[in-house]
């Protein structure tokens, strides 16, 4: 299991979206409280609700100015899961 931490430093790193549900489903949490705790801010804004594809409850200076750079949003564990395996390879 990847942790939170690692998966959102990749997303930013590669300014790549993906959803809370998709996210949530590699942490071992649910997609309402995978981000409980954390700050809105331009690290974690790539997590994104998968109808609108923004984060939640976000303002515009809180979302990071590259977030639309791709299209594609991760919307499910398997994409995620093979997306970080083809940018961050198990050691």
């Amino acid at each position: 299991m990847r942790s939170l931490e690692s998966i959102l430093e990749l997303l930013q790193r590669h300014h790549q979206r993906a959803t809370y549900g998709a996210v949530a489903a590699l942490v071992g949490r649910t997609p309402q409280n995978v981000m409980q705790g954390r700050p809105r801010n331009r690290l974690h804004s790539w997590v994104v609700n998968q109808d609108t594809g923004q984060p939640t409850g976000y303002s515009s200076p809180m979302v990071h100015p590259s977030l639309h750079e791709r299209a594609e949003i991760l919307s499910t564990e398997k994409e995620l899961a093979t997306w970080l395996q083809m940018y961050s390879p198990p050691s």
